[in-house]
């Protein structure tokens, strides 16, 4: 993966849809832009749509949350799965994601979906990466 890629994903921000206490364990997998391609509205709308259908087969609860830049000007819709770095791992390949992140109790990684070797603790805890405000209008994430 590319040094400035991965730099990308290394600062990165929330905007939860529900409680914070849904966000404590689990994985955080982008349904927006495959292979790190920004694409279309349309485009992330239809991937969107087949990768929740696929996550439905789980049976495990499904949150919903924007991964993005601190001021959410660019911000991918993301879902949080309380399931295994391994499941959370095979989930972001077929989701065609270059990485993914994982926590536990509140301790956020980045992995690298195709060598978990490669990853990083962050340096706050999830909570402190989150970011409510007013999001802005505009949306760099989608062309």
């Amino acid at each position: 993966m590319p040094t400035s890629l991965w730099h990308l994903y290394k600062d990165v921000y929330f905007y939860p849809f529900s409680p914070i206490a849904h966000y404590m364990n689990g994985a955080i997998i982008s349904l927006w832009n495959s292979h790190a391609d920004i694409l279309s509205k349309k485009e992330n709308k239809l991937t969107q749509k087949k990768n929740i259908t696929s996550l439905s087969r789980l049976n495990v609860p499904i949150h919903y949350l924007f991964g993005g830049n601190y001021d959410m000007s660019y911000r991918e819709l993301s879902i949080s799965v309380d399931i295994s770095l391994h499941l959370a791992q095979k989930i972001s390949i077929r989701f065609n994601q270059r990485a993914f992140y994982f926590l536990d109790n509140n301790r956020i990684t980045l992995y690298n979906s195709d060598n978990l070797e490669q990853n990083c603790v962050l340096d706050t805890l999830f909570t402190s990466r989150i970011n409510r405000m007013t999001l802005p209008i505009k949306n760099t994430a989608q062309i």
